[in-house]
């Protein structure tokens, strides 16, 4: 393979956000991934601050929000602006944009939403409509959300399998319409429909039965593994086709400063070496959730605590301290300084996603969303990070 410009490493949302970036400049860009990560397992929603700290929206000013949108807008699948959407656990959520299926209630304050209760083990409509009553916002917007019997299965197992598999039985054109029609059947005296996470896992689907069923449509929050997390994978690779990303598959092993470009190790899905070289990386491999770090507390391990699983002139940092080498003979205690280090561990880096210390600002190498240590683990900051790291790239 020729040498290309832009290598990406990492397919979740800030890999996507890189590598359309630095496509966008009229770059060649390569896109390495091997695995589904954090992107593909979201809930749906597109925030800046993890759950326990989310009060309020982002407000859409900040620098680079225009590329931003105009990454939206490619993408397909995501609207941006401040907005409330609702959980399947009850609880009303403000965020700064979402998947396109999640039901925006922010117009609907004061209007009657029904929650479809189609009979599913894992969806107790009644229980979850009294919960989103009685949540701060339906009570300051006094807005009503009620449970209505909607006949929508069509086989006993439905009432038990998984939110995903439920949802992909709606991207057929048949399914789609006789949902639909279910629905208009007992919608007197309704004023928009809020589902489960079941409006299918291809892109459009959502769009298709909203165009179907007369009052707005749509769902909650998904679980893990659901399918807000394939809607996102099948627009990213969508996006690729169009934007002509390459995409190699494999799992990178080491990355090298070769005099001015950089050298990316890899070995392929027969376990062969392979090796690309380009003027710019963006390393994006996400963090703990993602394999993009590892946490180890093996006394027989040279590198303890946390370290990539590839070898890289980065340092790996937790609250400001380099790891690998230890305080302690084990590494960082969870049980002394708690799960949450998981989520601020990662590549020491400033805020244009430059790496900082043992050759890390070596130039041409990026790090972007989870892979930053420090930066919230969501969405939009993956996003945002991406899509500044890809856009630096180009300029190397």
């Amino acid at each position: 393979m020729a040498e290309a410009p832009v290598i990406v490493v990492g397919a979740g949302m800030a890999g996507t956000a890189a590598a359309w970036a630095a496509s966008r400049e009229g770059k060649r860009v390569v896109l390495v991934h091997d695995r589904a990560g954090a992107s593909s397992l979201y809930a749906g929603l597109l925030e800046g601050e993890p759950t326990e700290r989310a009060g309020t929206a982002r407000e859409p000013d900040a620098p680079g929000d225009a590329l931003l949108r105009a990454f939206v807008d490619a993408l397909g699948i995501l609207r941006l602006g401040p907005e409330h959407v609702a959980t399947a656990s009850g609880v009303v959520r403000a965020t700064f944009g979402a998947d396109q299926a999640l039901l925006d209630l922010t117009p609907l304050a004061g209007k009657r939403v029904a929650l479809a209760d189609v009979g599913r083990d894992d969806w107790d409509a009644t229980l979850i409509a009294r919960t989103l009553a009685a949540s701060p916002w339906a009570e300051r917007t006094r807005t009503p959300f009620v449970a209505v019997a909607v006949k929508a299965l069509r086989a006993g197992h439905e009432r038990r399998i998984p939110p995903y598999d439920f949802a992909a039985l709606h991207d057929d054109e048949l399914r789609q319409r006789s949902f639909a029609e279910a629905l208009k059947h007992v919608s007197e005296g309704v004023d928009a429909w809020l589902t489960g996470p079941w409006l299918g896992v291809a892109p459009d689907t959502a769009t298709v039965l909203r165009k179907l069923v007369p009052l707005p449509l749509g769902e909650t929050t998904s679980p893990m593994g659901g399918p807000a997390g394939a809607r996102f994978e099948s627009a990213r690779d969508r996006l690729f086709a169009t934007q002509k990303v390459e995409l190699v598959l494999g799992r990178v092993t080491a990355v090298r400063a070769l005099g001015g470009r950089w050298s990316v190790e890899l070995t392929d899905d027969d376990g062969r070496p392979d090796a690309l070289e380009a003027r710019s990386v963006v390393l994006a491999t996400g963090g703990v959730a993602a394999g993009g770090l590892l946490f180890s507390m093996d006394p027989e391990r040279r590198k303890r605590g946390f370290s990539l699983p590839f070898e890289a002139p980065v340092v790996v940092s937790l609250d400001g301290d380099v790891q690998g080498g230890g305080g302690s003979l084990y590494g960082p205690s969870l049980e002394t300084v708690g799960l949450g280090v998981l989520e601020r561990a990662g590549i020491l880096a400033d805020w244009s996603g430059h790496p900082r210390g043992l050759g890390g600002e070596e130039s041409g190498l990026l790090v972007a969303g989870d892979a930053v240590a420090g930066r919230p683990r969501t969405m939009l900051e993956a996003a945002v990070s991406g899509l500044a790291s890809g856009t630096v790239a180009t300029r190397v």
